[in-house]
């Protein structure tokens, strides 16, 4: 009997083993092809991995990355689809693990793309989620650069919202959460300190910047923002972006 138990807890331990195996060798897969900003090949990558063990942290938050990523490469109403689906990998996530600041952070990610392609009441609700989302990312690990950059984008945009839109949030939802050009630029300076390396930030510093009237500050992270390496599948689009602010503003 006791040979027996030992048999059987050696082939449950060379079992899992195996499937530990198989996992790495399936996220590294997505892992190549994401180096390659292959989104749509390395999400078929992760989704079998996410799959083949549901409850891992770095097969779900790569596959929710991948869905995201996937939809902003498609850039068009086609792109929902993959955002619903990385908005309720999130949710699951959070419920998971509910002590890690991504699961946070990419539920508000997906709502924020969510939100680009919804209008009236369905766009107000899911903008909230993005600040209460992204929020509780920075509470749990201040770390992280990227909650910071959505937080400095979204408090710009709330900050130079249109009238109608915000008297439209308050009827239907008691209003937005507080935002202005000085909360943005403090999220956004937080997150290049955390990393000087991400091109769009410095896009977004310019950005919000301008809208401030800060001329030479704009230009000065316009530059930064196009000299930098490409390090994201989106740069190439913020580049082109800052090259047309700045010939804009003159720099």
């Amino acid at each position: 009997m006791r040979v027996l138990i030992v048999s059987l807890f050696i082939v449950i331990t060379a079992s899992l083993a195996s499937a530990q195996d198989d996992l790495q060798t399936v996220l590294k897969a997505g892992d190549e092809y994401y180096a390659r900003f292959d989104n749509a090949k390395a999400l078929e990558e992760y989704k079998k991995a996410h799959e083949a063990v549901p409850g891992n942290f770095e097969a779900t938050l790569k596959t929710i990355r991948a869905y995201i990523d996937t939809g902003e490469d498609i850039d068009s109403k086609e792109s929902e689809e993959f955002y619903l689906k990385a908005a309720g990998n999130a949710q699951t996530m959070i419920e998971n693990f509910p002590d890690r600041a991504e699961s946070y952070y990419y539920l508000a990610l997906a709502n924020g793309k969510l939100a680009e392609l919804r209008g009236g009441k369905e766009k107000v609700k899911l903008s909230r989620s993005i600040e209460v989302n992204a929020s509780k990312a920075v509470k749990i690990d201040p770390g992280l650069f990227r909650p910071h950059l959505l937080l400095g984008i979204y408090y710009r945009e709330i900050a130079n919202l249109n009238w109608f839109l915000k008297a439209f949030a308050k009827t239907f939802f008691g209003g937005l959460p507080d935002g202005t050009n000085e909360d943005s630029l403090r999220e956004l300076l937080k997150s290049a300190e955390l990393n000087d390396k991400f091109p769009r930030t410095f896009y977004e510093l310019g950005l919000t910047y301008d809208t401030m009237g800060k001329k030479d500050e704009a230009v000065k992270n316009l530059r930064t923002a196009i000299k930098l390496p490409k390090v994201d599948h989106l740069d190439d689009r913020y580049k082109e972006k800052a090259k047309e602010l700045l010939k804009k503003l003159g720099g």
